[in-house]
């Protein structure tokens, strides 16, 4: 698997106000509490847009494709066209979507909330289930930090192409791109 942006970190006091927040409290000012590592992550996510990813997904649904890959890795600022053909490539079976979730500062976790909340009956329509979700506590290995999992069941790749094209997850959409700072999203089968 390859990166396709870097890992993403925020100073355990910035997360925790953060989190805080998303509790009703207001997090402290952004500026003061922000590392400069912080500070350059946030002005690249800003930099680099995230409509291309879902004007791509919406090219390629139509495709067919040979290859069988088992796990593809997704991020907040959109695949590329070949994370997508790899993706649509997988075999005709149920797999398991797992989002690691870095939220904005401030509202990002609300914000996030209201997708959330509009997905329960969305992801119904395309015959998918959450199977799992949760805060995360602390990182036991590796660098970055994430605030949430979440772990979504499809009857197949196809089926998540077909959701992000439904009127209802556009507009719900909306939600999610003003609650993430950063997403992670891995493609795995059930063993």
């Amino acid at each position: 698997m390859r990166v396709v942006a870097r890992q993403f970190r925020l100073s355990r006091p910035h997360r925790r106000a953060r989190l805080a927040g998303f509790a009703g409290f207001a997090p402290p000012n952004e500026e003061e509490t922000m590392s400069e590592p912080d500070h350059e992550r946030r002005d690249f996510i800003r930099k680099t847009g995230a409509a291309a990813g879902v004007a791509a997904l919406a090219t390629t649904v139509g495709g067919q494709s040979a290859a069988a890959a088992e796990v593809v890795e997704l991020n907040r600022m959109g695949p590329t066209p070949e994370q997508i053909q790899q993706f649509l490539a997988l075999p005709d079976r149920p797999v398991v979507m797992v989002n690691l979730l870095k939220f904005k500062d401030g509202d990002g976790a609300q914000e996030y909330g209201k997708y959330g909340q509009a997905m329960q009956t969305i992801l119904k329509e395309v015959g998918a289930e959450i199977i799992f979700s949760g805060q995360c506590q602390a990182t036991l290995i590796g660098g970055a930090e994430w605030d949430a999992v979440a772990l979504v069941r499809y009857p197949n790749a196809r089926s998540l192409i077909q959701m992000s094209q439904l009127p209802a997850y556009q507009e719900a959409h909306v939600h999610r791109a003003e609650g993430l700072e950063g997403q992670i999203n891995l493609a795995v089968f059930e063993s």
